[in-house]
């Protein structure tokens, strides 16, 4: 009796097929194993010649290097663990994109960590520092004083973006947070409003606490302060808090979209205000969505460009340099104008704030 063949299944020879190893690709170049080696790794010289015969056996076999096997034997693995816990929130996807794309321009690889909300954020390193990662980006507000240290302390160059934590010994970029609060408050001012509301993040974060002393450095009178926990509902219920108390606001400033767009929603919908007419709110960070029309809204923002160059450049240096003393950068934010807050005729800043110059923004942005 005849065996039909299943065309699906692949035959014992398909099956045992092995993938090919470099010894393979120097038998067929003609050289040894170690120049395949180091033609793959860039490290240590290779001929010109010899090199394209690699390049050629390996493109004839369809050889791929091992990168974590090239690792074992360079001690990099060329691995950064990227630490984030807010991908809810476009501002920081934004943030990602471009900084896988500054690791990759720099021969690195993005192995990325996304805490769920409401996780102890410290027991993550461990799973972080598990994979032999060279060095650890970690970029959110709500991360922890304490994460940066644990990698610091394991022996892993680390650096913050958009977070600059109270230990002098790790590295940061940020944008100028207490200067961009000083500019909202002037810009403010300017625009005739004379009572003012905070709406903070979370307490141990310097993001929020710079942002409100810039603010308030600026105001004739304090602000009042209601904490929003960086999230929407808590920006939709501080904005409540702080308009139905005595000596209500006529501005708001928020230390981040996401709790700007949850206080204006509270205001239209249950106080029946509108921003921008009956009362100014600024936002931070300038989200994807502060341009949708439903909010309109005016924010301060920073390149996530540059910010993810530059945390890209320090991060490698430490790797490169491990005494390389911690670096921290304030890069200048700008005001993008919109219709959520009131816009002073002919606003422009001081010459002290002249890196923070305001970008008008169309409604239809």
């Amino acid at each position: 009796m005849t065996r039909r063949k299943d065309p699906d299944k692949p035959s014992a020879g398909t099956a045992r097929r092995r993938k090919p190893t470099s010894y393979d690709v120097a038998r067929l170049a003609g050289v040894s194993q170690s120049a395949v080696s180091r033609a793959f790794s860039n490290n240590g010289y290779v001929s010109e010649a010899a090199r394209e015969k690699i390049r050629a056996a390996a493109a004839q076999l369809g050889f791929r290097p091992n990168a974590l096997a090239r690792g074992l034997i360079t001690q990099r693995s060329r691995l950064v663990g990227v630490v984030v816990a807010d991908l809810y929130y476009s501002f920081y996807v934004s943030i990602l994109h471009q900084l896988n794309g500054a690791l990759r321009a720099s021969d690195f690889q993005a192995l990325l960590f996304s805490i769920p909300s409401g996780d102890d954020i410290d027991s993550m390193i461990a799973d972080v520092l598990a994979y032999q990662v060279d060095g650890v980006i970690m970029n959110s507000a709500r991360l922890s004083s304490r994460a940066p240290s644990i990698c610091r302390d394991a022996g892993i160059p680390v650096v913050t973006m958009n977070r600059i934590v109270d230990d002098p010994g790790i590295s940061a970029v940020a944008t100028d947070n207490r200067g961009a609060g000083r500019m909202v408050g002037r810009f403010l001012q300017s625009g005739g409003h004379h009572r003012f509301g905070f709406i903070s993040g979370l307490d141990d974060t310097s993001t929020s606490r710079d942002r409100q002393a810039g603010f308030s450095e600026t105001l004739a009178r304090a602000p009042k302060i209601a904490s929003g926990g960086f999230i929407y509902d808590g920006g939709y219920d501080a904005a409540l808090e702080l308009l139905r108390g005595a000596d209500a606001p006529d501005a708001i400033f928020c230390a981040s979209d996401i709790m700007a767009m949850g206080a204006m929603d509270a205001l239209r919908f249950e106080l029946g205000l509108t921003p921008g007419r009956d009362i100014s709110v600024v936002g931070f960070n300038n989200a994807a969505e502060a341009a949708w029309r439903t909010y309109d809204l005016t924010s301060v923002t920073a390149s996530a460009e540059e910010l993810s160059q530059r945390a890209v450049e320090i991060l490698a240096s430490l790797i490169e340099d491990p005494t390389t003393e911690a670096q921290r950068e304030l890069l200048p934010g700008q005001l993008v104008l919109r219709g959520s807050a009131r816009i002073p005729q002919d606003w422009a800043p001081e010459d002290d704030f002249s890196a923070l110059a305001p970008i008008r923004h169309p409604k239809d942005s």
